[in-house]
């Protein structure tokens, strides 16, 4: 079989970073807790480039195999998606709220398109692992649908959930007056997290590099998904604020203090 060159954007690089980011949810999501810093936006916005991506790529017919990952990913990241809805305000984790529940109807959307319109394309080209290497069928195809179906119904109860969490959230964290373990902090979560994450997740990363391999797909690495996803942990590092927008304060001030110190050395 010769190799098949896809869409930018599918390359190990940017294929990685969409594992990675997967990964860092539960670290995602304890960074918003009681936090007015934006830790979140980036996260959000790095979810809503891929899906569009993956969207334009369904819609120009251009994923050839991987046409058959969505309707997969749907059920693992629209999970990992809930992440992104902490937030130290009701206003800002609102908004997150609502974006995650966009992106989330985003990737359904992406998963239908992709099993109406592509893999059909696919019958007897297609090769996928299942308890060995199978091809894509009009057999296949049916069983790929009924397993779109349900994840179409939990991508609807994790919608519901995006809603419900990025408003009950910064109301509990208020009223709570416990301190969070240290395991549950975000920076221990960061390799804790993605450790729980690789191994809930690893059967799918695997599923896919295999198709990757089976039917020779090459991608250039699209590099503003790169540019994003640096923006996403960078946001998420961002020491934790409990004032709005202290964040901001924290880096405003700096200057500030440094120039009174000056000025009242130049006093002296």
């Amino acid at each position: 079989m010769s190799t098949v060159t896809i869409v930018d954007g599918f390359s190990t690089i940017n294929r990685w970073l969409l594992y990675t980011s997967f990964m860092l949810a539960p670290a995602q999501f304890a960074s918003g807790l009681n936090n007015n810093c934006p830790s979140n936006v980036g996260f959000l916005a790095y979810n809503w480039y891929t899906q569009i991506m993956w969207l334009r790529a369904i819609r120009a017919h251009q994923l050839h195999a991987l046409s058959l990952l969505p309707v997969h990913f749907n059920q693992l990241f629209v999970l990992t998606y809930l992440g992104g809805v902490t937030s130290g305000n009701i206003f800002m984790g609102g908004l997150l709220g609502l974006g995650t529940a966009g992106v989330i109807v985003l990737n359904t959307v992406a998963a239908w398109n992709s099993w109406a319109t592509n893999q059909p394309e696919g019958y007897g080209v297609y090769q996928f692992f299942f308890f060995g290497w199978r091809t894509l069928s009009p057999g296949w195809h049916k069983f790929i649908l009924v397993w779109q179906i349900s994840d179409s119904i939990f991508a609807l109860i994790c919608l519901i959930a995006a809603i419900s969490l990025s408003i009950g959230m910064p109301l509990a964290t208020e009223e709570e007056s416990t301190k969070t373990p240290w395991y549950l902090e975000k920076y221990p979560l960061i390799p804790i997290g993605a450790a729980v994450a690789m191994l809930v997740g690893w059967p799918l990363i695997l599923w896919t590099e295999l198709i990757v391999a089976r039917n020779k797909i090459e991608s250039d690495t699209d590099m503003l998904s790169v540019w994003l996803f640096i923006a996403q942990v960078g946001t998420m590092l961002i020491p934790a604020s409990s004032t709005y927008f202290g964040c901001m304060k924290r880096v405003l001030k700096k200057p500030k203090d440094v120039a009174q110190g000056l000025m009242l050395t130049t006093v002296k």
